[in-house]
């Protein structure tokens, strides 16, 4: 298998743009905490291709989704050969106008991504392949919690309004989690220089303090960590499913007065919610902790050395009445799949994932004992959450509270929204099983 990789800065700069993933900042933002990046890795075997992107954005969107794909196809590119990912961070410029509640989208922005995208993979075209070797390095963090807790009293909030009993966005220490984090070296297979470096971890990109700033949070960190280590090197991060999961920030010891007490009780009572107050020092430590930690997997043993002699791909998609009855954009439940010989996979599909489907695919879609598959969601034109049935019959913001802010409004239909999820899921698997 041959690897070639490049990555480019893709901040605005000298202009204020509207960052997506809160309804509730809508001024532009021109700050710079750090910048934004496209990453673009492109895997070669026999007479296949994949060409995988990493955005620093919150969600790629129909827009930059279909303006790239249009740009890539004057390079020979088909749109199976492309998949394209998100990092989430919450503090990137919007690129959706179905989630323009969440921010409105600079149209400058996403023709500047577009082409800054076909760019790189031009660039990657005039380089040598290099024959790649992967390692492997895995390992367990403990910086991502829950964020649904069942509250069963009286709550009120903006996007839900009245419930008697709800499950609010507050952290759960009880609810379940993925704290394994991967990172994939890739090498020259010849003198083993890294090409590019892989990373996937599952827990929302939503640390930064204050959050009227560009940043590539958390995962730009970690990007900063691995190229002191190993140079200027391309690295993609690869979000889990992390739609329920957020950072577990602490906050430092202070002592609040009496007023502030009686402000954090009054919005419990009334929202249910228990959310910390988080500086911008507690913000830091949490990331410094975090990357702490990723270098010290990355300065062990790789728990395996791959050197894939097969790549695979396989795509599916299914419209949302499938599970889901109401509006909604013109967005379908898209599903990739690519295979790097029998050890290694990534499935990636078009929406945001709460961390349970990961043991609902695994249950009904069982990789093999040996073979490493890392989830994600954010895959190009996202459409929005994805709760499991036992969700959809809980309620909540993943369930209800999200629709509006992403242009839809409805229900789910429990029944059948896991056998659809699954079914789509199988048709990717078949096609990558029987393409030649």
């Amino acid at each position: 298998m041959f690897a070639r990789a490049a990555h480019c800065d893709g901040t605005p700069r000298n202009r204020a743009v509207p960052l997506a993933g809160f309804a509730g900042r809508q001024t532009p933002v021109s700050t710079i905490l750090d910048p934004i990046e496209i990453t673009a890795l492109l895997l070669e075997c026999d007479d296949r291709r994949c060409l995988i992107f990493s955005f620093d954005l919150m969600m790629v969107g129909s827009e930059l989704h279909e303006m790239t794909l249009s740009r890539l196809g004057s390079l020979g590119f088909r749109s199976d050969e492309v998949m394209m990912l998100a990092s989430h961070t919450h503090c990137a410029p919007a690129t959706d106008r179905a989630c323009a509640r969440l921010g409105t989208p600079d149209t400058q922005f996403i023709n500047d991504a577009a082409d800054a995208a076909a760019q790189l993979v031009g660039r990657i075209l005039r380089e040598q392949p290099r024959q790649a070797s992967f390692d492997i390095f895995c390992g367990e963090l403990d910086h991502g919690i829950n964020r649904r807790r069942y509250w069963p009293f009286p709550t009120y909030d903006r996007t839900q309004g009245l419930q008697w009993a709800s499950v609010t966005l507050s952290p759960y220490p009880a609810g379940p989690r993925d704290e394994r984090a991967t990172v994939i070296l890739i090498r020259n297979r010849e003198d083993q220089t890294p090409l590019a470096a892989f990373w996937h971890y599952a827990c929302h990109p939503t640390s930064t303090i204050p959050m009227d700033v560009i940043s590539a949070d958390y995962p730009g960190a970690v990007r900063t960590m691995l190229r002191a280590r190993f140079g200027d090197l391309p690295c993609l991060f690869v979000p889990g499913f992390c739609g329920d999961i957020t950072p577990k920030l602490v906050p430092a010891a202070q002592a609040d007065g009496l007023g502030r007490r009686f402000r954090k009780l009054l919005r419990m009572v009334i929202t249910g919610h228990m959310v910390p107050t988080i500086s911008s020092t507690d913000s830091a430590a949490w990331k410094r902790s975090l990357v702490a930690r990723v270098g010290t997997i990355v300065d062990g043993s790789p728990v395996k050395t791959l050197q894939p002699a097969r790549l695979r791909s396989g795509s599916s998609s299914i419209p949302l009445s499938e599970f889901f009855a109401g509006s909604f954009p013109e967005k379908k439940l898209t599903v990739q799949i690519v295979r790097l010989g029998d050890e290694l996979e990534i499935l990636a599909l078009s929406a945001e994932l709460t961390v349970q489907w990961q043991r609902i695919l695994d249950r009904d879609l069982p990789r093999a004992s040996q073979a490493i598959r890392l989830y994600t969601g954010y895959l190009g034109a996202v459409f929005g959450y994805l709760p499991t049935a036992k969700q959809v019959k809980e309620g909540g913001y993943e369930v209800n509270g999200f629709q509006s802010l992403f242009g839809m409004s409805g229900r789910f239909d429990a029944a059948k929204i896991v056998p659809a999820v699954v079914g789509c899921v199988r048709s990717a698997f078949d096609k990558l099983e029987h393409a030649r």
